[in-house]
């Protein structure tokens, strides 16, 4: 019988939350999103592959003990927010682990001097 409560995050958990949170939030890891946004939305991407060659990335990983961790992004058209913004998820399924995160990828495009994503109900040329 282990003294863990079930209500109570374990380590793995509050490293897989930091992880996720600094990821969107951090000027550091924008390299990262580039490299999320530039692969094809509403497709799982291995966490791992996306952070090749990202020192920051990787030590957080490791951190991690390696757990497999995905991530996803879609456009939400009908933001409450207005247009550009879109949804992260990183999922690892050992644990069950997942977090939902809010982006605003039109102001990363533009920031980037490139362009943003169509607007609602519009198909990119």
């Amino acid at each position: 019988m282990t003294d863990h409560d079930p209500d109570e995050p374990t380590d793995a958990e509050l490293l897989f939350e930091d992880l996720a949170a600094d990821l969107v939030s951090e000027r550091c890891h924008e390299p990262l999103l580039a490299r999320l946004f530039a692969a094809e939305a509403g497709v799982w991407h291995a966490l791992d592959a996306l952070a090749e060659d990202l020192p920051l990335v990787r030590e957080r990983l490791d951190e991690l003990d390696a757990l497999p961790i995905h991530v996803s992004w879609i456009d939400l058209p009908a933001s409450l927010h207005g247009d550009g913004y879109c949804t992260i998820t990183f999922y690892c399924e050992r644990g069950h682990l997942y977090r939902l995160a809010l982006y605003n990828r039109g102001l990363f495009a533009r920031k980037r001097g490139e362009p943003g994503p169509p607007p609602p109900g519009r198909l990119p040329n």
